[in-house]
């Protein structure tokens, strides 16, 4: 079963979110911006485009998979999630803890990409 309208309208609303977190990386990069709001941007591409792929594996997981089962064709959608995993290993890894940086340090970034 390919992708459902409703999970679609999802998908499209999460992609330009990635999207828009993307532009700003590429303005933030012209406009030489200071490297580590930059990589806190990145961060917010590919947490955005993370979400989109869970997404998309619960689509797949409720529809396609669920279908496989009752059809006795397991073997085939069980190696391609082995696939996907193989080639993503960590895509649904808890995400690590962030180390807030106080306003005091972010207002002190004179000498370092200035």
């Amino acid at each position: 079963m390919p992708i459902t309208d409703e999970v679609k309208e999802k998908l499209k609303a999460r992609l330009s979110k990635a999207i828009g977190h993307l532009n700003a990386v590429y303005r933030m990069v012209d406009e030489k911006k200071y490297c580590i709001d930059v990589l806190h941007q990145l961060k917010a591409v590919q947490a955005a485009l993370d979400k989109t792929s869970e997404v998309i594996l619960r689509q797949h997981l409720e529809t396609c998979v669920v279908e496989a089962v009752q059809k006795q064709d397991s073997a085939r959608v069980i190696e391609e999630l082995m696939q996907v995993f193989k080639q993503a290993p960590t895509l649904y890894m808890p995400e690590e803890k962030t180390i807030e940086v106080s306003q005091a340090e972010q207002n002190n970034k004179a000498g370092c990409c200035h």
